[in-house]
């Protein structure tokens, strides 16, 4: 006759929690984690290039700086933070997924250099890949007052209004993370992209 002994009992829950886990679960997880990764690379795009904006001039390079060249950038910024010096700095660091750094690089800068409407584009670059919209918000809203007040090219003022358009969005969306708030983000990124193809062919008329 079987006993309780005799039955062999259910494996332990690897969660400890009393449930076996679902391998489903962390499929649908990774899927989720997927999806905000590709909702922020449209919200950096659009932030950081932009439609029809000559985004080259503002970036040394589209490549991500190998570690000698970032090195070499380094040494230069320890010589001497000039506004040269700063952005190539900041904007290596953001082409290499370091949004933090940029943001020290450009918060140690002198302040004339800060106030210079690339500077500013950048650190609200920085701010947004940090999960800081508002505050990139307020950047982005400086490079358009330097702008206005004809401190910038043409095309560096295309692109400060293009940024400051878009961010203006997610504040309007109240999103403060992209990552954290990928819904909503993705519908402002399409509210953004609709705005400014309508402008386009307003322009074209």
């Amino acid at each position: 006759m079987l006993t309780a002994r005799d039955c062999p009992s259910p494996p332990a829950a690897a969660d400890g929690r009393g449930s076996l886990p679902v391998p489903g679960g962390r499929v649908m997880r990774f899927g989720l984690f997927v999806a905000n990764g590709l909702v922020l690379a449209g919200v950096v795009w659009t932030i950081g290039l932009g439609p029809s904006v000559r985004a080259s001039q503002l970036l040394p390079s589209r490549a991500a700086a190998g570690a000698d060249e970032l090195a070499a950038l380094e040494a230069r910024y320890a010589e001497g933070r000039t506004p040269a010096s700063v952005t190539a700095l900041a904007a290596a660091y953001l082409e290499r997924d370091q949004p933090g750094l940029a943001s020290s690089a450009l918060d140690a800068a002198p302040g004339e250099v800060r106030a210079l409407p690339e500077a500013a584009l950048l650190s609200a670059r920085a701010l947004l890949r940090r999960g800081r919209v508002q505050d990139a918000l307020a950047a982005s809203e400086q490079a358009s007052a330097a702008c206005a007040a004809g401190a910038c090219p043409a095309w560096l003022a295309a692109k400060s209004e293009h940024q400051r358009a878009f961010l203006e969005q997610l504040v309007a969306a109240g999103v403060e993370d992209p990552q954290v708030d990928a819904a909503a983000a993705r519908a402002a990124l399409d509210a953004y992209s609709r705005s400014a193809s309508q402008v386009r062919l307003v322009a074209v008329r």
